[in-house]
């Protein structure tokens, strides 16, 4: 006899939480963003209702949001955007840059 319960290979992955998960910082955000789908909102709210440590990341997340949308002036020191500015500003594939090195070992 054969298990019903594996997986469908054809069916992608799902990347949302479990009822039973906490809410990982990306569904936080999400959430607070309004960026969840309906379906992962109503269980993110469900959640909530009972898990006091999740509804406290949310609060936190909306207070952040709201300093950083308040207006405040931030700055960063020069040598911090100096070194930010030299961050290359195309993605790199690594998979390839680490087949070229082994080639030329």
């Amino acid at each position: 006899m054969t298990s019903s319960i594996l997986p469908n290979p054809e069916r992608p992955p799902r990347h949302e939480f479990a009822a039973t998960e906490h809410l990982a910082v990306e569904a936080v955000v999400a959430y607070v963003d309004n960026e969840l789908s309906p379906m992962a909102t109503t269980r993110a709210d469900a959640h909530l209702v009972l898990c006091t440590r999740c509804s406290e990341e949310v609060v936190n997340q909306v207070r952040a949001r709201s300093l950083l949308r308040g207006g405040a002036q931030m700055s960063a020191p020069p040598s911090l955007l100096g070194q930010l500015s030299q961050i290359p500003t195309r993605e790199i594939d690594v998979r390839r840059a680490g087949r070229s090195n082994r080639r030329s070992r």
